[in-house]
């Protein structure tokens, strides 16, 4: 089977801007435009990844939908996502074709843009029939991009045959070509350079590969990806596969399990096993982390839907123990009259009655095609454990 991929290396060349390439394109959600950052040393994006069903025919597991919900009131730059996307095994073509609707559907949530690097069970079963299928819904298998002042690569750790059929847990011969090829090109410009892939370089064995310490097929080929690694600088692999929260240095590169968007869970919570997703912000050459639980960013509007009120008010209940900034606050007001602008204001009420004013700003308005309502998006800074309430109007 002939699998045709987009030659980085080339429109890498070829494109002026250091912001953006088509290298390797977001999947097909509401969301597919990507927006340079104001600051090219500072942004944050998101990660997540395995958030397939517990089997063939069940339901795809909530948290997956809150997730995408939370990180569409976070609102980062993009979505990096490492695969398992779908139940997949045993999967006919129209039951793939049902889940990836489901799928895109839920990742439009986030309001940004999604990349995903594929994992095992979108076609690996069904080469044949699965593949063909998740290059028309999902687009290229591998490939890259460059955001702000760094560089990322998605890579497809299903290596595809001479013969037509997959090998899990390893990168096939025109892959690592290719792959060393564009980490040498971007070290030339990038101050970061990020992987993300779904089979885990280094981490604890899991249910599938209970003996090594890795998600890839031999400890042989996962050291040749590391030794890569390290010669060219890469700042932090990020993987799923395992249904873990997981994270270890090795030789000055920053390995990440994060496969914890609803799959069965691998390990208990000690261990790394609940559900979960990351922010990463980028502070120029700098990385910091976040670890957030699904259902403790919780949005609210206590009077509904603010359409046909002057105002609306927002409740937003943060029980992370760290500060937020969510920039995808969205309220629907009346237009404000001749002369007024809408405003915002913010607050937050702390123990013992005290109420403390937030930060809030309004990003940007769209009035309706009859000039009669507002949509207002908005950004406020929520306080750890505590609810604040934000209130748009004129």
């Amino acid at each position: 089977m002939l699998i045709k991929y987009t030659a980085v290396l080339v429109l890498l060349a070829l494109c002026s801007s250091p912001t953006y390439s088509a290298g390797l394109s977001p999947l097909p959600t509401a969301n597919t435009e990507v927006t340079a950052p104001a600051d090219s040393e500072h942004f944050t994006f998101a990660v997540g990844g395995d958030n397939r069903s517990t089997g063939h025919g069940y339901p795809v597991p909530p948290c997956f939908e809150e997730i995408c919900a939370e990180i569409g009131t976070i609102r980062p730059s993009f979505v990096l996502w490492s695969g398992d996307c779908i139940e997949g095994y045993q999967d006919t073509p129209d039951e793939a074709n049902a889940e990836y609707d489901e799928l895109l559907k839920d990742l439009s949530m986030t309001g940004v843009p999604v990349f995903n690097a594929p994992g095992n069970h979108e076609f690996t079963l069904d080469v044949q029939h699965l593949l063909p299928i998740y290059e028309k819904r999902m687009g290229q298998l591998y490939g890259s991009f460059d955001y702000g002042n760094s560089h990322f690569i998605a890579l497809n750790t299903n290596a595809v045959n001479a013969n037509g059929t997959l090998t899990e847990g390893t990168l096939d011969d025109a892959q690592w070509a290719w792959l060393e090829g564009d980490l040498e090109a971007a070290t030339a410009t990038a101050k970061n350079i990020f992987v993300f892939m779904h089979h885990y370089p280094f981490g604890p064995p899991d249910p599938d590969t209970p003996d090594i310490d890795t998600g890839w097929k031999s400890t042989a080929d996962r050291d040749r990806l590391h030794a890569m690694m390290v010669k060219y600088g890469v700042r932090a692999v990020i993987a799923g596969h395992n249904h873990i929260y997981w994270h270890m240095s090795k030789d000055g590169v920053e390995y990440y399990i994060s496969g914890g968007s609803g799959a069965p869970l691998d390990a208990s919570p000690e261990k790394g096993g609940y559900l979960h997703y990351l922010l990463f912000h980028v502070d120029g050459s700098k990385i910091a982390i976040d670890i957030l639980q699904p259902w403790h960013l919780l949005v609210r509007y206590p009077r509904g839907d603010g359409n046909g009120s002057a105002t609306e008010t927002a409740w937003i209940e943060n029980t992370n123990r760290l500060v937020l900034k969510v920039e995808g606050l969205v309220f629907h007001v009346n237009a404000p009259p001749a002369g007024h602008t809408l405003t915002v204001t913010a607050r937050t009420n702390i123990k013992g009655g005290a109420i403390r004013p937030a930060t809030a700003k309004i990003l940007s308005t769209t009035p309706s095609a009859d000039g009669k309502s507002v949509t207002a998006v908005v950004e406020v800074t929520v306080t750890p454990a505590r609810t604040t309430v934000v209130t748009v109007g004129p």
